[in-house]
């Protein structure tokens, strides 16, 4: 293999003494360490000193003999631990031999310690390219550095509790802890319940944060100060006369690619079939030196769009060994036995039930895959875009059909009618939100929060937008790429790949793609409530008329049916068993959704899908 490779995925973690008296807590390091043992189940790393405990876990994938991590300077003076890849640690590398570091390592993660000895903390971050996590000790100067890449592919969470600081790649690390209570944090539960994910810098715990994407901390002397932002998204400047955007995104998809797939294990791909994962396919099977192995879910339900047709003709097309893993319903019931496990805190899509099971399956022939998402956040690939500044036209005709049905139902009372009843606020992007923000409000008045759900919100948004002059369907993308996309999409992937040690890549999220989209005009990504009209122009001929001309099509499974069938007698006894960990919520309100559901008189299962695993998640964590 190339002597200079990637490192391993892996999950970190570490204590840090704030208070300078004494030395620091580092009786549960080993704890924290071996509750990520499924994010790398290979092997593990500590470094202990007087004031700082850092941890690791590794899933090897490259360089199995030098990966070993912690990675020290020279020295000895700087010390480092990473989760992720740095694709661009050729070009660092590189640089710095040329600057005179020499390496004991073939491990990219190397290049962090070189780095910072040349650039600092902000020329090194502004030199990487990758998905990542690490903290950073220089013992010299007694300041530690946790930074978290651009697009927070890969997450960091933190706590500060008895002057210490605990971080780590999962909350259930620094749960491990035995030092952080499960509290729920009130304006983290309010924010779940509106936007079915928790975005940063909120967790579903008091006291606990994520480090937002694009940001780091910095540990100088004991004093913590607020993350630090390294990067934001370009806005558009200039003039766009004359600027070949097709030929500019053609050859930087395909040098993403390139660094994507640099491995010296197998790599296989997430295959939906739709246009994102059909085009990453396409290079890939230029680029594999083996048929590249595409594992595709395959919905066994009468009532379902299934999307694996277009999968099988984009493997044979490009050449692929499709594996195609059926997702029955029994195989819905049995994910969602296991998966809440594995959720760092509660995310309510159902889509995550099958990308375990796609995990689960893809893990047992490969260890790498690369996946499509992040291109319907740059290129404005969602339905409700065509109308960012309102609701969807599709979901206001859902409101209006709630509206109708409580009417309707007899024996509906108090919250029925105030969800059916009650506008729903848009949000910037206008995605439809599943409970208004005075129903979260209600939901958990014994949890008081000194801000309202919507004042929340407000804040977050005002946050991912910051003071970018961005307007329409720019500011949308912008507000998607900083919030739902980390803080919902690829938590999820994360999660549920990590649950089976598997490492997910995600090339449209290689940060030079991330600012030419920004760059792009927003009549080149949505036309004629068409999206990604970009991509489907520059690579037709690639992709060809079948792929390129589908349209849109979510993944969606039919809980609704499935939560009065199958999944009754699991709901049921989640919901008991959850609720009563949960004393903060209104429990005859939570009965009343969940039971018009039940009884068939409302289709309310986004309601109940969004309590039934906030119920799941404290019934197996508080």
């Amino acid at each position: 293999s190339d002597p200079e490779q990637l490192n391993d995925m892996c999950g970190i973690t570490g204590i840090v003494n704030l208070s300078r008296d004494g030395p620091a807590d580092h009786e549960p390091l080993d704890r924290m360490i071996e509750a990520m043992r499924l994010r790398g189940p290979d092997d593990s790393g500590k470094a202990i000193t007087e004031r700082i405990a850092f941890g690791m876990r590794r899933l090897s994938i490259i360089d199995l003999e030098h990966g070993h991590q912690p990675i020290e300077s020279e020295d000895g003076s700087v010390r480092v631990i990473m989760n992720g890849e740095l694709y661009s640690f050729p070009e660092v590398k590189k640089e710095l031999k040329g600057a005179g570091h020499r390496f004991r390592t073939e491990s990219d993660t190397e290049v962090l310690v070189h780095g910072y000895e040349e650039w600092g903390i902000e020329g090194l971050l502004e030199r990487l390219n990758g998905m990542f996590a690490f903290a950073l000790h220089d013992k010299e100067r007694d300041i530690v550095f946790v930074a978290r890449d651009r697009t927070g592919i890969k997450p960091l969470v933190y706590s500060v509790r008895d002057g210490h600081l605990y971080f780590a790649s999962s909350i259930k690390a620094l749960l491990m802890s035995g030092r952080i209570p499960v509290e729920p944090d009130p304006e983290g539960v309010r924010l779940y319940l509106y936007n079915q994910y928790i975005p940063a810098p909120y967790t579903i715990l008091s006291g606990v944060s994520k480090l937002p994407p694009a940001s780091y901390l910095r540990i100088d002397g004991g004093k913590l100060a607020k993350p630090i932002v390294y990067w934001r998204i370009p806005g558009r400047e200039g003039s766009d006369i004359g600027r070949d955007w097709h030929g500019e995104l053609c050859d930087l998809f395909e040098d993403a690619v390139r660094c994507h797939m640099i491995s010296d294990v197998e790599v296989g791909i997430f295959l939906s079939g739709g246009l994102d994962s059909s085009l990453v396919l396409s290079y890939m099977s230029e680029m594999s030196p083996h048929k590249v192995k595409a594992f595709s879910v395959s919905v066994k339900h009468d009532d379902v769009y299934d999307e694996s047709p277009y999968a099988r003709m984009a493997a044979e097309r490009f050449g692929a060994e499709m594996i195609e893993i059926p997702f029955r319903p029994q195989d819905a019931v049995d994910a969602a036995t296991r998966y809440i496990d594995h959720l760092d805190e509660p995310l309510s899509d159902p889509a995550q039930l099958p990308t375990f099971i796609l995990s689960e399956q893809a893990h047992r022939q490969v260890k790498v895959v690369l996946s499509g998402e992040g291109a319907d956040e740059l290129f404005a690939g969602y339905d409700y875009y065509d109308r960012y500044a309102t609701m969807s036209g599709r979901f206001r005709m859902s409101i209006e059909g709630l509206r109708r049905r409580a009417a309707e139902a007899s024996g509906s009372s108090g919250i029925l009618d105030r969800i059916s009843k009650h506008t729903y606020r848009s949000s910037v992007s206008s995605y439809p939100h599943v409970l208004p923000g005075v129903i979260c409000d209600l939901l958990v008045a014994d949890l008081p929060s000194e801000r309202t759900t919507a004042e929340l919100q407000a804040e977050v948004e005002r946050g991912l937008v910051g003071g970018s002059r961005a307007r329409g369907l720019d500011r949308a993308l912008l507000a998607d790429t900083g919030g739902w996309l980390p803080d919902n999409l690829l938590m999820k992937v994360d999660r549920m790949s990590m649950a089976h040690s598997l490492e997910v890549r995600v090339p449209f999220l290689d940060y030079r793609l991330v600012e030419l989209a920004a760059r792009i005009p927003a009549k080149m990504k949505r036309r004629d409530r068409t999206g990604k009209v970009i991509i489907r122009e520059a690579f037709a001929d690639r992709l060809g008329h079948s792929l390129k001309d589908r349209g849109k099509h979510g993944f969606s499974l039919p809980i609704g049916s499935w939560l009065n069938g199958l999944m009754r007698p699991l709901a049921e006894e989640t919901l008991d068993s959850g609720l009563a960990k949960m004393p903060w919520i209104d429990r005859p309100a939570v009965d009343e959704i969940t039971g018009a559901l039940m009884a068939g008189r409302m289709d309310m299962w986004r309601q109940t899908w969004l309590l039934m695993t906030l119920a799941a998640w404290f019934g197996r964590t508080g």
